[in-house]
């Protein structure tokens, strides 16, 4: 770390890692950390001792940072970026609020923001305030990147508004009302955006991964059922073979409604439970037993209102002890004479009782999920002093991710297992803990640009309510991060809707099933590198400015192009194959797409993809696979990983899981298929369909499975190792087969001939 004094105030600067550094900027040498760091929401994993600091230059790698008089250049990228500062009155000082100007060269194009605007995802020209509003503004996040090869997360709790080239067009003008400048930068060699984003997971958290179940399909109850209704629309998912995972209470399930207090009970009437059983009972006298019997999860609807910062501050105090250290601070200047002592005054809070306490119970009945509405948490408390000291204007847009913080640690804590944790309201790290819906908006058009600039904020498990009265609602539910269909007070249970909407439903579901084992490896992938399971074209084509305004399509995943509501695609260059009806496109050119019947979009394979599937199952905990599908679309090169591991514990997170690489490489006409050997182990015992769902401990690793390959188009012979392989053609695909104990021997490498 480094302390640059100039006339204006003295800089910072630290190298945090490779390609990523830390700026602060105060006018009086004094660094107070913001409620991001201090709560351990953004979170550093030390200083690069490889960074060298002179002439008031700290080089990272190939990045440099100049402090030039009161003006910072970063050198190293498409072009320099200059960093300019001031206060409101042109100077900066202690919490009165500054000014970050950025400079911006001609043809730089800025992505980010969150779920601020759903009007576009370029945001050059755009001025956006970051301040969490109901239904307005549900996911600001204060990160930008360009695609020069550099990206920036302001590092403050208060409101701020980005200039993005609106009043001069050749500059960014970042401001708050409080606090002092504080950002990371962030920028790689590559100058990718996939790799900006992946340095910002470093800092701001990846994507969390949700338990195998949460990637099925979710359907939340009609806000009148009881425990009777929600037990035989279960049995109607299972008798109608549509494929669902979980059901959701509404606030119903409370014998208060909106029960914002820590003494919350199940309603006797509509949920009940025999008196004579303890709280956390959830045996065979209870509805929970027979949930489980039909292998459903259950969510449960919250609202709350508590001071979390009582909680959060006591385990910094924690922390300090661990390094030996007295934990003070001072907090918010103390203005009001009636807030001059430590008070809370919300008549709910219990300051020395966690908020998830009262939580346990109902989490040994069974709930597996927790859906937190927007209610009060999006709202302003310009009357609160959080925890004795904190005024709102500090807390209000971290105190969301206090929220999904707690509840994913006391869920975890207290279990075990992932939880399920999922919230409107966005800001900086809630990927970290918690996913995300688009909040009381439907399932319309502008929740996709939500759900990518949420993508090209670092938030991957992004989804909405799915509109099921509309196949083009049902296509672009269903292939979303993951799926949830609402029905608040309708009736819009799959068999009450017409025969074509149903039949919809349970197709998709059962695509989606099959998908399972694709869909969860590109979790994963966006839990290592940041990337999202979908993308918008920009950011996998970032050189093709004319993508920046294509908000009816996206990549879901490495090899799908997905498009929802408008049908006037816009095809990147190579092959497209259509995923429903095998027509092949030529791409560089826009069409006019014509749904298949019973389909609501379009779904589009790139040529030279290769990726898993397995057989439709009920649910996708039903059982482990001991069969998986390679799907190979000929014409390039590209690389699959199967990604496996219990579905329920955070080990993956140590490494624990187990991965299966698969390569293909050639053109349409001839082409090697690799399958290498599976790498990695995890743990976990054995679990039979049957004992999973009276006893919901976690799978086991299992023995390899055997593949089944198809192949998109008709083979004139296959080898390995030089012998024939049989295999059968039909309808204008060939498959063979893969037997486990081939795959458990060696890597194999097939060679096909079309």
């Amino acid at each position: 770390m480094y302390n640059i004094k100039t006339s204006n105030g003295t800089f910072e600067l630290r190298s945090v890692e490779k390609g990523i550094f830390r700026v602060r900027i105060s006018s009086n040498d004094e660094f107070n950390e913001t409620l991001l760091s201090k709560y351990n929401i953004l979170r550093e994993s030390g200083e690069d001792t490889s960074a060298t600091f002179e002439n008031n230059t700290l080089t990272n790698g190939a990045f440099s940072l100049t402090v030039d008089g009161d003006k910072l250049v970063l050198n190293g990228t498409k072009a320099p970026v200059e960093f300019t500062y001031g206060g409101f009155e042109g100077k900066a000082y202690k919490n009165k609020g500054f000014t970050l100007n950025i400079s911006l060269d001609d043809s730089e194009r800025i992505f980010g923001l969150g779920d601020e605007s759903r009007d576009h995802i370029a945001r050059r020209g755009t001025v956006s305030r970051i301040d969490i509003r109901n239904i307005a503004s549900y996911g600001p996040v204060p990160y930008i990147m360009s695609s020069n090869g550099w990206g920036v997360l302001l590092n403050c709790t208060y409101a701020s508004v980005f200039d993005i080239g609106a009043a001069d067009k050749n500059l960014i003008s970042i401001s708050a009302h409080k606090g002092i400048v504080d950002f990371y930068l962030f920028v790689p060699e590559s100058a990718k955006l996939a790799d900006i984003l992946e340095l910002h997971g470093r800092i701001a958290g990846n994507p969390i991964m949700m338990p195998k179940f949460a990637y099925g399909y979710t359907f939340v109850l009609n806000e009148q059922t009881n425990a009777r209704e929600m037990l035989y629309d279960c049995l109607n998912f299972r008798r109608e073979d549509i494929s669902c995972d979980m059901v959701g209470l509404e606030p119903q399930w409370m014998t208060k409604h909106y029960d914002a207090s820590i003494d919350k009970k199940w309603d006797e009437e509509r949920f009940y439970i025999p008196g004579w059983l303890p709280e956390n009972q959830s045996g065979p006298e209870t509805f929970f037993y027979a949930l489980r019997e039909m292998g459903f999860k259950f969510s449960l609807w919250l609202c709350q209102n508590y001071d979390l910062l009582w909680e959060e501050e006591r385990q910094c105090g924690e922390r300090a002890k661990e390094f030996g250290k007295e934990y003070t601070y001072e907090g918010a200047s103390i203005l009001d004479p009636h807030f001059a002592c430590p008070m809370y005054m919300d008549g709910l809070t219990h300051k020395d009782v966690p908020w998830f306490d009262h939580l346990k119970k109902f989490c040994d009945n069974g709930a597996s999920c927790f859906k937190l509405d927007g209610a009060f948490q999006v709202n302003d408390h310009p009357d609160r002093l959080w925890a004795g000291k904190y005024f709102d204007d500090e807390v209000h847009n971290v105190y969301p991710v206090i929220y999904v913080k707690q509840m994913q640690e006391g869920f975890t804590g207290h279990t075990g297992r992932r939880a399920v944790i999922y919230t409107p309201c966005v800001y900086a790290g809630t990927q970290r803990f918690a996913s995300s819906w688009a909040g009381d908006t439907g399932g319309g058009y502008d929740t996709v640009v939500a759900m990518l600039n949420f993508g090209l904020s670092g938030h991957s498990n992004a989804t909405c309510d799915m509109e099921a009265t509309s196949l083009e609602g049902i296509h672009y539910g269903f292939l979303t991060p993951w799926t949830q269909q609402l029905a608040w007070r309708t009736w819009n249970q799959p068999w009450f809707l017409r025969d074509e909407l149903c039949d919809a439903i349970r197709e998709y579901s059962h695509m989606r099933n099959s998908l399972f084992p694709y869909i969860y490896s590109m979790a994963h992938i966006a839990s290592e590198r940041a990337l999202p399971i979908t993308r918008a074209l920009s950011l996998m084509w970032p050189d093709n400015a004319e993508f920046d305004y294509v908000t009816n399509e996206y990549m879901f995943g490495d090899s799908f192009l997905v498009a929802v509501f408008d049908m006037k695609l816009t095809l990147p260059e190579g092959k497209w194959i259509d995923y429903f009806t095998g027509d092949v496109y030529e791409g560089g050119q826009v069409i006019e797409y014509k749904c298949p019947k019973g389909k609501g979009g379009a779904m589009m394979v790139k040529a030279g993809s290769v990726f898993c599937t397995q057989d439709y199952q009920k649910y996708i905990e039903k059982s482990i696979p001991d069969n998986y599908h390679i799907n190979v679309y000929p014409g390039g090169c590209s690389s699959f990983t199967l990604y496996e591991d219990d579905g329920y514990t955070y080990d993956y997170m140590e490494g624990k899981m187990a991965k299966t690489l698969i390569q293909l490489c050639g053109d349409d006409k001839s082409f090697e298929l690799t399958l290498n050997m599976r790498e990695g182990s995890y743990e976990g015992r054995e679990k039979t369909a049957d004992s999973l769902l009276s006893d919901p401990d976690i799978f086991g690793m299992g023995d390899v499975t055997s593949f089944d390959v198809i192949i998109n188009g008709e083979a004139k012979s296959v080898t390995l190792d030089g012998n024939a392989v049989e295999f059968a053609v039909a309808d204008g695909k060939t498959t063979f087969a893969i037997s486990k104990d081939d795959h458990r021997q060696k890597k194999l490498t097939y060679k096909v001939e079309m």
